[in-house]
């Protein structure tokens, strides 16, 4: 039988599938359901671990997001939502008889709190239902921070094929003309982005960066400019003091599997330093698994030949293209 009222709650970011099937469990227990949406004070005083300086959304979003699934899946006539500013929202009122919360394995310990500190104001205990949660692609659960880092989409589809880690890529003749379009907006105002992760690729672009005082977190150069040697060290790109230096091959027309490799190892272990990435080859390719292995909100500069410099967003929509991309791309 159904239970009469059943409270779930959460920060509801980027909604994405997983956050789906959670809602749907609860209605499937409830006949009425209350979803408490964490206010945007509340997020802030939560320290949570984010691999990537992209905010959460703002509440308004986060809840209009939740209500626009509510409304397709026609459960607005038994569901309401609130804002939260603390664990326990209305599990503590006297007013309202709660029949059970519904909460992920991460959450079950706060559900545990609440029922304590309902039991010390006499009320009974909530049951809990512990919903088991949703995997990705890759055999771990989705989340809102897996998106935000750029691992997985909000389907829980991996960004980076795992054979692309151990098999080089090669760039087919026919999609050069595609890559030849800017994949981002050519910047002329060249104004350095606030409380973003800015990444260089190019030697130029690179230089231009270092002079500016952008101080990015990643630069990826190969000592050539128009396939030409033409920097000997990395004081002459305008790099001073020691710098963590890592290099991969990566031959002209192809995206290695070392190129990868080192991208991900980068944002990986390296997330607080500034790297630069050595190219043995080209590197005019190394745009596309940065773009994949990015956090959402990163920014990535590159040089255009004849245009000017390129300012690309890591979005959910440049990691789709660039994923679709890379598809049309011959393996060997």
């Amino acid at each position: 039988m159904a239970n009469n009222l059943i409270v779930c709650g959460g920060t509801f970011d980027h909604f994405h599938r997983g956050h789906e099937e959670f809602l749907k469990y609860a209605f499937s227990l409830g006949k009425k359901i209350a979803i408490g949406i964490t206010s945007d004070e509340y997020v802030r005083s939560q320290k949570l671990e984010v691999r990537s300086l992209k905010e959460i959304e703002p509440f308004e979003q986060r809840k209009q997001s939740v209500l626009k699934f509510i409304a397709s899946e026609k459960a607005s006539g038994k569901t309401e939502v609130f804002k939260i500013d603390d664990l326990f929202g209305p599990t503590l009122s006297k007013d309202l008889s709660i029949d059970a919360i519904v909460v992920s394995e991460d959450t079950k310990r706060g559900a545990e709190i609440i029922n304590s500190r309902r039991k010390e104001l006499g009320l009974i205990s909530l049951k809990i239902l512990v919903f088991s949660g949703l995997k990705a692609e890759d055999g771990k659960l989705i989340s809102s921070g897996r998106i935000r880092s750029g691992e997985i989409n909000k389907l829980g589809k991996q960004y980076i094929k795992p054979s692309w880690l151990s098999t080089d890529l090669v760039l087919p003749d026919d999609l050069r003309g595609e890559l030849e379009k800017p994949f981002g907006v050519l910047d002329f105002d060249f104004s350095k982005p606030q409380g973003q992760l800015i990444v260089s690729v190019g030697d130029v672009t690179t230089k231009k960066l270092n002079q500016s005082g952008f101080k990015q977190k990643l630069s990826v150069i190969d000592f050539k400019v128009a396939r030409k040697e033409t920097h000997a060290s990395f004081l002459d790109l305008g790099f001073s003091g020691d710098k963590k230096i890592i290099t991969a091959q990566n031959p002209a027309g192809q995206v290695t599997h070392d190129l990868f490799t080192k991208v991900a190892e980068i944002f990986k272990l390296y997330f607080d330093e500034r790297v630069i990435l050595k190219i043995i080859g080209e590197e005019d390719l190394a745009v596309l698994p940065l773009i994949l292995i990015a956090p959402l909100d990163t920014i990535i500069y590159y040089g255009q030949p004849n245009k000017g410099l390129v300012k690309i967003l890591v979005s959910e929509e440049n990691k789709e293209r660039a994923y679709n991309i890379l598809l049309k791309f011959r393996p060997i």
